[in-house]
C-alpha cells in the first residue's frame, strides 16, 4: 500500500501506478472525501487491484478497485472505489448513434440523468468524471462489488427476478414517465449491434457434404463438410445436415433481417441499458420487498422497444452459460412471463404480444454473431487432430442456443403479420 502522508509525489506517482499526475492524485482525494461525505478527510493509504483485465470493451483501456484508508477527526476508515478508464477506438465508435459510442459512459455520469432511475433499478453513484490527456476519460465511481454473487450460473428464480425488476422499470416508461432525449442515447442499439455483427462476424461459406467412402477411419470419424475448405465434423450424418440446415436458415433470414429491424420501430419505446451480462449485475445477497437491482456499465444505453433488452438478457447470459444448458428452454418463458408480470404491476395494460415480439426478434438476432462463430467451432473440431470435449460441448450448447433463435424468428414472423399485417 502507498501512504499518501508519509510518502512524496514522485514516489505515489510511479510508472507502474494508474494515477500518473499530480491531477489524478487529486481526483483520487476529491473522490474519496465524496465516498465518505467527508470534505476533510485526509488518504492515508492505497493500493490498486485491476478488475477483469483481457476482458474490456473496445473502447475500455483499463477498470481499477483502489482502497484504501483516510483519517477523518482522527478516526481511521477503510474505503474502496472504481477508476473506470475510457478511450477512442475504431471511427464508427466516434458516431454518437453507433451502440459502442466511445464517449457515452462519460456522457451520461456526467448528466446524473442515472442517479434517480424508475422502479427498482439503481447505479453506481459518480464522484468524478476526469477528462485526461490522448483523448482518455477517467470515470471515478462507487464499488458495488459487495452485491456481486460469485456463482457462474444462477439458479431460474434469480433470472426470474432480474427479468421482473426490469419489466418494473421499462414499465414506468410506458405509464407516463419522460424518456430522456440526449442526443448521445444511441436510437436504435439492435440495428447498430447487428451492423457491427456484419462488420466483425467471421466469414463462413456454405457447409457442402460430401461423399462418405473412403477408409475405416473416415468412415468412423464421419464424412466431409466444408466451411470454408473441407473439415471434419466430430459425428456423421444428422450432425452434417445440422450444419447445413443451420446455414440455409441463417443466410435467409440474414437476408430479411433489415426488414425485421425496423418492424421494432412499432413498439412502444423504453430506456435499456442493453448489456445485462452477468457481469455487470450485482443483486442483493438477500431479496426483500424493496430490494434494489444495481446495474453497472451503462456504456450501451439505449431507446429501444419494449422486450427487446429482455432478449439481450436472455441470449448473452445463455450463450456465456450463465444460464444451465438443462434450464435454457424452461429460462426462456420464465423470464419472459416475470417481466410481463413487471410491466403489469407498474400499470401498463398493454397488448403483451408487442413485449414478445421485441422479445423473439431480439433473441434471433443474436444469431447474427453466433452463427457464425458456431460455424467456426465446428470447423475448427475438424482440423483437430483429436476429439476435444470441451469444444463439442460449446458446439452442442450454442447448437440448442441457435434451435431457440430459428423458433423465435419464426414466431416472430407470426406475430409481425398478426400485429403489423407484415409479411
Amino acid at each position: 500500500m502507498k501512504d499518501m502522508g508519509n510518502i512524496n509525489e514522485e514516489e505515489q506517482l510511479g510508472e507502474n501506478s494508474i494515477l500518473q499526475s499530480s491531477e489524478d492524485v487529486e481526483y483520487l482525494v476529491r473522490s474519496v472525501q465524496k465516498l465518505l461525505e467527508e470534505p476533510d478527510a485526509v488518504i492515508q493509504s492505497w493500493e490498486v487491484e485491476p478488475i477483469n483485465p483481457g476482458l474490456l470493451n473496445f473502447t475500455t483501456s483499463g477498470i481499477y478497485r483502489i482502497r484504501g484508508t483516510a483519517t477523518v477527526v482522527g478516526v481511521l476508515l477503510s474505503w474502496s472505489l472504481v477508476l473506470k478508464c475510457i478511450k477512442p477506438d475504431s471511427a464508427e465508435k466516434e458516431d454518437v448513434t453507433y451502440h459502442n459510442y466511445w464517449k457515452r459512459e462519460a456522457e451520461i455520469l456526467s448528466s446524473g440523468i442515472i442517479d434517480h432511475l424508475p422502479g427498482r433499478i439503481i447505479a453506481p453513484r459518480c464522484f468524478a468524471v476526469q477528462h485526461k490527456s490522448e483523448h482518455t476519460i477517467g470515470l471515478w465511481m462507487e464499488d458495488v462489488s459487495r452485491h456481486s454473487k460469485s456463482d457462474h450460473v444462477w439458479p431460474l428464480d434469480d433470472w426470474g427476478w432480474i427479468a421482473e425488476r426490469l419489466g418494473e422499470f421499462h414499465g414506468a416508461y410506458l405509464t407516463g414517465t419522460s424518456l430522456p432525449q440526449q442526443e448521445w442515447i444511441c436510437p436504435h442499439w439492435l440495428k447498430s449491434w447487428v451492423r457491427g455483427c456484419r462488420q466483425y462476424a467471421p466469414v463462413i461459406q456454405e457447409p457442402k457434404l460430401e461423399s462418405g467412402h473412403g477408409d475405416d477411419d473416415t468412415r468412423a470419424r464421419g464424412r466431409h463438410i466444408g466451411v470454408g475448405d473441407s473439415v471434419r465434423y466430430s459425428s456423421a450424418g444428422s450432425k452434417h445436415e445440422q450444419a447445413h440446415s443451420i446455414w440455409q436458415w441463417f443466410n435467409q433470414y440474414s437476408g430479411q433481417m433489415d426488414k425485421v429491424l425496423n418492424s421494432l420501430d412499432h413498439l412502444p419505446h423504453v430506456l435499456s441499458h442493453q448489456d445485462l451480462a452477468q457481469g455487470n449485475i450485482f443483486m442483493p445477497s438477500e431479496r426483500l420487498d424493496d430490494s434494489v437491482l444495481t446495474l453497472i456499465d451503462w456504456q450501451f444505453m439505449s431507446i429501444s422497444g419494449v422486450g427487446e433488452e429482455l432478449g439481450k438478457l436472455f441470449g448473452v447470459n445463455a450463450s456465456f452459460g450463465h444460464i444451465a444448458a438443462e434450464d435454457i428452454y424452461t429460462a426462456k418463458e420464465e423470464v419472459f412471463n416475470r417481466y410481463v408480470h413487471g410491466l403489469r404491476t407498474v400499470g401498463w395494460m398493454g397488448d403483451e404480444r408487442l413485449a414478445r415480439y421485441g422479445y423473439c426478434v431480439s433473441i434471433a438476432a443474436r444469431s447474427m454473431w453466433e452463427v457464425p462463430e458456431w460455424l467456426k467451432w465446428v470447423e475448427q473440431s475438424w482440423i483437430a487432430s483429436g476429439i476435444n470435449d470441451e469444444l463439442e460441448q460449446k458446439i452442442s450448447t450454442r447448437a440448442q442456443i441457435i434451435t431457440i433463435q430459428k423458433e423465435m424468428s419464426f414466431e416472430a414472423a407470426e406475430l409481425a403479420h398478426a400485429l403489423f399485417n407484415q409479411e
